[in-house]
């Protein structure tokens, strides 16, 4: 009770003044905030004035709000409908957007995309008026011209198609559609097979229709409209359902299946013509080869015939060459033979006239002396001295010997007609 009564008496202390200064402060704070407000990077201000005037402030910084309200937008919203999630950090943010293709098969697709708000006041002035909010504008206008965009897209092709060839074509048109404008479109009669009954039907299915620029015709685009840009757009991923899996799995088995016969079927034709080829080459192969062994067995034979003639050529060259010099030979024989016999001849008269010069005493000496000197040998292997005399007449013997060879000399001088006197 005590300091409860001690507190009062303090609260009554405090002075009035102090009091209605506090309250000024906390009023004029309330004045200063609800008189002017932030703008943040990445966003702008619409505010509105108590008097219903509208201004935009794009630009950091502080701006006069006198009072009135303020709606925030940020500069750019994004729609995020891949399959993670952004963590509140997206304008939207879910998983994939469901669509339905021409064939009347569904699927899901994911991506990401960025949206740009006008930088005009007039227009971001109309496009508030029309949407109220940073969400309105995310939820009621991009959300639904971005789903609208690709169902619109997915119309234009089968699931097959999407799944397979026109991945790229259908990020492409879902952007145009979603940033230019819906297509124009008109139908088109084909012819299919219905796979359920393997009939060909006959159906219309919506074609883009192109202007004379050759560029498809758009209609009107909200987004356009409301100076809203596209300035990043991506498709990340398909999903299909089971039904259009499986449908695409057995076409693509049984399309594998067609490729794989006519691959087959075109490689069996090319071994059938790579055999007929290989055979032709063998056949030319052959006859080149025979061809080869005909010119060198011509080679051959020329080549035998000329040796044949060089050598019958050679041999009547050394033929005449052999005549040559057969009668070179006889030549010479006939030659030598005068020679022999002129110098025969010669040498006889020779002879002949030397005989007559001196009575041939040349050739009578010679044959003097040689008879002599066999006479001589003979009488000297005698024994014309007695080894044992008996009686008187001592040296008979060698003069018996001188006789005889005087006798012998005389004998030979008269046979030869050798006259051994010598003239005066």
């Amino acid at each position: 009770m005590n300091l409860k009564k001690e507190r009062n008496l303090m609260i009554n202390r405090v002075p009035i003044k102090l009091v209605v200064i506090g309250f000024l402060f906390v009023a004029a704070l309330a004045i200063l905030f609800l008189a002017f407000g932030i703008n943040n990077a990445g966003q702008r201000t619409v505010v509105q004035y108590p008097t219903g005037k509208l201004y935009v402030k794009f630009t950091p910084g502080v701006y006069p709000q006198w009072f009135g309200s303020a709606e925030i937008y940020n500069d750019v919203l994004t729609f995020d409908y891949d399959k993670t999630s952004a963590g509140g950090t997206s304008s939207i943010d879910q998983s994939g957007i469901s669509v339905r293709y021409q064939d009347g098969g569904t699927g899901t697709v994911y991506g990401k995309a960025r949206f740009s708000l006008p930088g005009d006041e007039p227009t971001m002035l109309s496009l508030h008026k029309a949407f109220r909010s940073n969400k309105g504008v995310a939820q009621k206008l991009i959300k639904t011209i971005t789903e609208e965009g690709m169902n619109l897209t997915a119309g234009l092709m089968s699931s097959e198609e999407a799944y397979a060839e026109k991945r790229s074509i259908y990020t492409q048109w879902a952007r145009l559609q979603i940033s230019k404008g819906k297509f124009q479109t008109k139908l088109e009669r084909i012819s299919t097979l219905d796979e359920s009954t393997g009939k060909t039907v006959n159906k219309n299915i919506p074609v883009i229709s192109y202007g004379d620029n050759g560029l498809p015709i758009h209609l009107d685009s909200d987004l356009f409209d409301y100076g809203i840009s596209v300035n990043g757009f991506q498709i990340t991923d398909w999903d299909f359902e089971p039904k259009t899996l499986q449908q695409i799995a057995t076409k693509r088995e049984a399309t594998m299946a067609i490729i794989t016969a006519i691959a087959n079927a075109e490689r069996a034709k090319q071994d059938a013509i790579t055999s007929e080829e290989q055979g032709k080459a063998n056949v030319m192969t052959a006859k080149y080869e025979k061809e080869v062994e005909k010119e060198k067995s011509i080679v051959d034979a020329e080549r035998a015939k000329e040796v044949a003639v060089i050598a019958a050529e050679q041999a009547v060259e050394v033929a005449r060459q052999a005549k040559l010099e057969a009668e070179q030979k006889k030549l010479a024989a006939a030659e030598y033979k005068q020679e022999q016999v002129l110098r025969g001849e010669g040498d006889g008269e020779y002879k002949r006239l030397v005989m007559e010069a001196d009575g041939a005493l040349a050739q009578k000496l010679e044959t003097y002396e040689r008879v002599m000197g066999r006479f001589a040998s003979a009488i000297e292997k005698q024994k014309w001295v007695p080894e044992i005399q008996m009686g008187s007449q001592p040296g008979a013997g060698g003069s018996n010997a001188m006789t005889l060879i005087e006798m012998m000399g005389v004998k030979a001088a008269k046979d030869l007609s050798l006259d051994m006197s010598i003239n005066k």
